[in-house]
């Protein structure tokens, strides 16, 4: 039975669905002796997995350059699932950081915000991923985006959490208000929002705060919990174990393969629960769009009949309030649900076209084809290939 060592940090609570993808692919196709690091209250032999670790194939969220050296020599094959570690010697299994960073932005742009702030740290390739597919997002909608570069590894570890602080709030107190936030993860989100609250900043109703990897910690320890761009673990625990049976089977596999898992879903919770314009009338008709264009195809007429105004002056005071028209807000909203079926589940196209009342399997079909250029079944085919 092969040994295989799996070093995730144990910081990370959003790393542990990574294992169970590992486990979940051992179980349908082979059997492995398992070792990693756990917190064992010293009642078990403690498990070190470093330079020295002996075995068949090792699963690590970052490795040192003393350690790739020493599994090259003794030919042991290493998955890497950190972005910091691509290219480096040794094939990876990623999330897409572009389209976090996109979907974070999409999010944020839905809530009727015309600021915005990508918070990074610029020593990270994640990071800067992230940031600039979010920066182009809100670019392309037509905003601009304040961008703030964090790096707390250059602030001495003593009293660094002090030194942090300082830069935050002094950050935040600079940004125009309302505005929307990402951050590069959650434990940067998760402490921006804990300083917002002790300088006396409203969350979300001044900074709508956002991170990434929906790590369950973090968020539910943000005070309001944190909205999250989900991490896909379980699927890419599964894809590096299938990459590592193969190397373990001598396959060949370059050392430059990198596998970029799809991101299938946002987590939104209270810290992006709120709609930043000021108008009554605007705030009602996008609530009612929201609410009922996933259901079936609202018509702009009907959302205008619930207001006091006629009918192009509807037309009128909503593009001037959020810069484009409200027939585009149904098709936005109905295209956010037709995705989120495509990604989160395995309906079929007939029975989602059917639950949203679209004429037929093919008018949806149509309709997502012009709004994304790919078919239902292209788009759903990034998130199940291979699983």
């Amino acid at each position: 039975m092969p040994v295989v060592g799996i070093r995730m940090p144990t910081w990370a609570t959003f790393t542990r669905s990574i294992f169970k993808g590992v486990v979940n692919y051992i179980q349908r196709n082979e059997k492995w002796q398992i070792q990693t690091l756990v917190d064992s209250t010293n009642e078990m032999a403690p498990v070190i997995i470093d330079e020295n670790w002996e075995g068949d194939g090792l699963i690590l969220f970052r490795f040192s350059k003393e350690e790739a050296n020493s599994f090259k020599e003794r030919n042991i094959p290493v998955v890497n699932l950190s972005a910091e570690s691509t290219s480096k010697g040794y094939p990876s299994v990623i999330p897409d950081n572009l389209e976090i960073g996109k979907q974070a932005a999409q999010h944020l742009l839905t809530l009727g915000l015309k600021k915005f702030s990508f918070w990074g740290d610029p020593s990270r390739k994640y990071s800067n991923q992230r940031g600039e597919a979010f920066e182009n997002e809100i670019f392309i909608s037509g905003f601009k985006c304040i961008n703030v570069q964090l790096e707390p590894d250059q602030l001495p570890w003593e009293g660094r959490w002090v030194k942090l602080r300082e830069r935050i709030a002094e950050e935040l107190h600079q940004l125009p208000k309302p505005i929307g936030l990402l951050a590069k993860d959650d434990l940067l989100g998760s402490n921006i929002i804990r300083i917002c609250n002790e300088i006396g900043i409203m969350v979300p109703e001044e900074i709508a705060v956002m991170g990434t990897n929906a790590d369950e910690v973090f968020c539910q320890i943000s005070t309001p919990p944190l909205s999250s761009v989900a991490y896909p673990g379980e699927r890419i625990g599964f894809e590096a174990a299938n990459l590592l049976s193969r190397m373990m089977r001598e396959e060949e596999v370059q050392d430059d393969h990198t596998i970029t898992i799809p991101i299938r879903e946002i987590v939104p919770r209270e810290s992006t629960n709120t709609f930043a314009i000021n108008d009554p009338i605007i705030t009602n008709a996008v609530q009612y769009i929201r609410s009922m264009a996933p259901i079936y195809p609202v018509h702009v007429s009907e959302v205008a009949a619930r207001s006091p105004l006629s009918l192009s002056g509807f037309n009128k005071h909503f593009v001037q309030s959020l810069g484009h028209t409200p027939k585009e807000e149904i098709k936005r909203t109905r295209l956010a649900k037709v995705r989120v079926m495509l990604r989160n589940t395995q309906k079929k196209i007939s029975l989602i076209a059917n639950e949203m009342k679209f004429e037929s399997p093919e008018e949806l079909s149509r309709f997502f084809k012009r709004e994304t250029g790919q078919t239902p079944k292209e788009y759903r085919e990034q998130f199940y290939k291979n699983k």
